[in-house]
């Protein structure tokens, strides 16, 4: 059982998938931004690397939403409380 009431477990959820949101929305950003810069010009080792690592961020930060989104929906549609502290 969570020290948390349901309410403010739930608020902590949303606000902690809010800003995984966000930071899946910013590194999708940077990799669309890296990926114009590279193909605007001519491919250097550096722009292809830039490439892969914003590529790599923006995958990490939508695995981390992904996660975070079925904790939350598992919290509110089937009420099981996470083993993971919100905070």
């Amino acid at each position: 059982m969570s020290p948390f009431p349901k309410h403010e477990l739930e608020d902590a959820w949303r606000e902690k998938l809010r800003l995984a949101r966000e930071r899946y929305e910013e590194a999708a950003k940077a990799f669309r931004a890296s990926w114009e810069e590279h193909s605007e010009g001519r491919p250097t080792t550096d722009s292809t690397f830039a490439i892969q690592h914003a590529r790599k961020l923006e995958s990490h930060a939508l695995a981390e939403y992904m996660r975070v989104l079925k904790i939350f929906a598992d919290l509110l549609l089937h009420g099981r409380v996470p083993e993971e502290p919100p905070k």
